[in-house]
Order: C-alpha cells, then structure tokens, then sequence
C-alpha cells in the first residue's frame, strides 16, 4: 500500500486523469500484476496470441489501433511492431514505464484520450445519464485501421465517470448501469459493425466469486449488452482469468473474470478468406 501510494504522489499526470481516478486504477493493477503474475500469465497469453492471430489475417498491415493499451499486459508489442508499418496505442494515459518502453519501437505513437467521447460532451456542458443517452465512441484513426483491437477495457470504460456522477450528480445504481451499458454497447458496435479491415474484442465478461469449487456470487459485467453475433465473426474464444485469487479481495474467496475474445473480418477480398476457411468457432 505505502508502494503504491508512493508511486502516485511521484507520477506525473494530468488533472483529470487524478480526479477521474485513472492513475490509481492504472497503479492498482501495475502492482497486482506483480503481485498476481503467475497466474496471470494464462490470460495474457491467450489475449497476445488472439490478437497476432488476428494481425495475421489482415490482407494490408499498415496501421493497427489498440485501444485500451494500458500497461501493454495483454498487447503483443514487439509482433505488432514487426508486422505493421505503424502502431497506435491509445489510452486516457500511459504510465512512465510505457513511454519507455514505446521509444524502442520507431513505428509505435502514443495517444492519449477518451474513446468513450463522454469528456467531449462534458466540454460542451452535458452530461451522459438518465435524461440524455451516452455519445458515440472517439476512437482515432478507426477508419484507416487495418488492425483495429478493444484490448480488455470495455467493461471498465463509464467506471470513472459512473464514480465522479454518483458524488457529484447523484446518480443512482441503476443510472449508473444503465450509462454503463450505453458506453458498453457504443463501444461493442464501433468494434464489431463499424472497422473497415479486421478487428479484435477482448474483454472479461462475468465475474464468479468462488470459495473452492462453490460458487458464492456471480455478476453479469457486461449489464446485459450481448456481443454481437454475425457472419463476419473468424474466430472466438472464452477463457478464465484468476484475476484475484485469496486474499487479494477477500480472504477465503478467488475471483475469477470470464474472458470472451473475437475477431471480426469485414470486406474481406476473396482470396483472404480462403486462408481462414474452416476455422472453428467456440460456443459462447
């Protein structure tokens, strides 16, 4: 705790991302991956892999956007870079280490926004909720995308706003649900329906709190928005993540997220698709 608390009075960040709480989630998880790295390394593995899967299908690799690249945990860095003349991280901010680390790679740029576009409509002075329904995402350079990946923050994306509304606005719990499933959905279609090229969704879906082999609790994380179903689906899979094994939130209890992974092919030429031909399809 003294650790983290450490690195967030010496980490330089902008103003919101404080307020917001960005930094603090971003630290949170920098130091429960360490803590958790053993058996966290079935995940991350599994999500690189979906994702070079995904990059090698793509018939033109110029241009791939991650969104959600965060502390690159789940993002093949150095395959991407191999494969792609350029490569975008985006994220609310990116942590020291991952500035580095980025300046190893010429063809890496960092930037740094909102994708859910609900600061934008803070500018013009309104707000998401209850009476006016969440805006459409900002994701740059989602038309030229040949390579387009939602990496693993989907069901984390209205948290921050869902906190300062509540203190400041007085939203609810089912108000707070409901702007969650907007942002969700947004996201969801921009990622399925709307990427030119091939694109990638990675993200947790259920949550099960188990005590043994008994399961205590289990929580819909994605408020009742369904993944979109469709024939431009080329692969999916679903796979369990430990993601705080006891006593990481509670002594006698494991925590474990539902992963969902799924590339999404649009506009595929002809002889592209033959590659991918009789790929199996995992049941969700």
């Amino acid at each position: 705790m003294l650790a983290e608390l450490f690195r967030y009075w010496t980490t330089y960040a902008p103003e919101r991302v404080r307020k917001y709480g960005y930094l603090r989630r971003l630290i949170a998880l920098e130091f429960r991956e360490a803590r958790c790295r053993d058996v966290w390394m079935t995940h991350e593995e599994t999500a690189k892999a979906l994702i070079v899967k995904a990059a090698d299908l793509v018939p033109q690799q110029r241009t791939a956007v991650i969104v959600g690249s965060g502390l690159l945990l789940e993002v093949p860095i150095q395959e991407l870079c191999d494969r792609f003349e350029r490569v975008y991280l985006v994220d609310i901010f990116h942590m020291p280490a991952i500035r580095e680390r980025a300046k190893k790679y010429f063809n890496v740029k960092l930037l740094t926004g909102d994708v859910t576009g609900i600061f934008h409509m803070m500018k013009e002075n309104h707000f998401p909720g209850p009476l006016r329904p969440a805006p459409a995402p900002r994701i740059p350079h989602m038309a030229e995308a040949d390579l387009l990946v939602s990496c693993n923050c989907l069901t984390q994306l209205a948290g921050p706003f869902n906190d300062m509304f509540r203190e400041t606005r007085g939203y609810a719990d089912k108000d707070c649900d409901m702007l969650s499933a907007q942002v969700m959905e947004e996201h969801v279609q921009a990622i399925a329906t709307k990427a030119t090229s091939v694109s990638v969704l990675i993200t947790d879906v259920e949550r099960f709190a188990m005590q043994g082999e008994k399961v205590v609790a289990r929580t819909d994380l994605l408020k009742g928005v369904k993944l979109p179903q469709s024939s431009k689906i080329m692969n999916n899979e679903e796979w369990d993540w430990l993601i705080a094994p006891a006593p990481e939130e509670h002594p006698a209890q494991d925590m474990v997220h539902v992963v969902n992974g799924r590339i999404y092919q649009h506009q595929l030429p002809e002889e592209e698709k033959d590659k991918v031909e009789g790929q199996p399809l995992t049941a969700t």
